[in-house]
């Protein structure tokens, strides 16, 4: 969990902390918050990260893919994309600027990707003592969960589960979001590169 958070504070860097959401991709190489997108590879230059840090992160997710098909009982399951890193900073001056800024929303996963099978969420931080609020919620029937780091969560990504992220009142919420499809055209490549990629399939 600590390599995991260093990694995304390292990334994280290059847009700052201005409040709201900031979404981390250490796989395709973007990072975005309220300000827009930002490349994390400087022209393509890996030294952001070491070679142990990147097979540390691959690692993690495939530790996680395992998992998650043995606890679901799946003869296959595949790491699709995205899979990013969440930091969500209370403050109460910011303003969201489009819906993606506006995270606290209930959604259903597969709803906005189709092939979204499994979702699932590692926590990096917890609840009470690194941010208030940012509660995890089910909608049906009603669950709500207090994040604490190393705490691993997955679940199925369709209609049965509608979900939310209450909105951080204050401190700073880190969290790894995940998600895999039962489809093998879906599968996509684990880069970890330092380079950017802009496709799922992309050699």
């Amino acid at each position: 969990v600590l390599s995991t958070r260093e990694m995304a504070e390292i990334g994280m860097k290059i847009v700052g902390e201005t409040g709201g959401p900031t979404i981390l991709d250490i796989n395709t190489g973007f990072v975005r918050n309220t300000e827009g997108i930002k490349s994390i590879y400087n022209k393509g230059e890996s030294s952001l990260y070491s070679p142990e840090q990147f097979k540390f992160y691959g690692d993690t997710i495939e530790k996680i893919r395992a998992f998650v098909q043995e606890t679901f009982g799946l003869e296959f399951l595949y790491f699709t994309a995205p899979t990013f890193i969440t930091r969500l900073i209370g403050n109460d001056s910011w303003e969201p600027r489009s819906l993606h800024d506006e995270y606290y929303h209930i959604h259903v996963d597969k709803d906005s990707t189709g092939h979204y099978d499994y979702s699932g969420l590692l926590y990096l931080s917890t609840y009470k003592k690194d941010f208030e609020g940012g509660l995890f919620h089910i909608q049906e029937p009603p669950m709500y969960v207090e994040p604490s780091a190393g705490l691993l969560l997955s679940f199925s990504a369709g209609k049965e589960n509608p979900h939310q992220v209450q909105k951080v009142e204050s401190g700073t919420r880190y969290c790894l979001s995940f998600w895999f499809s039962c489809d093998s055209r879906k599968k996509f490549k684990t880069f970890l590169d330092g380079k950017m990629h802009a496709r799922f399939g992309e050699r």
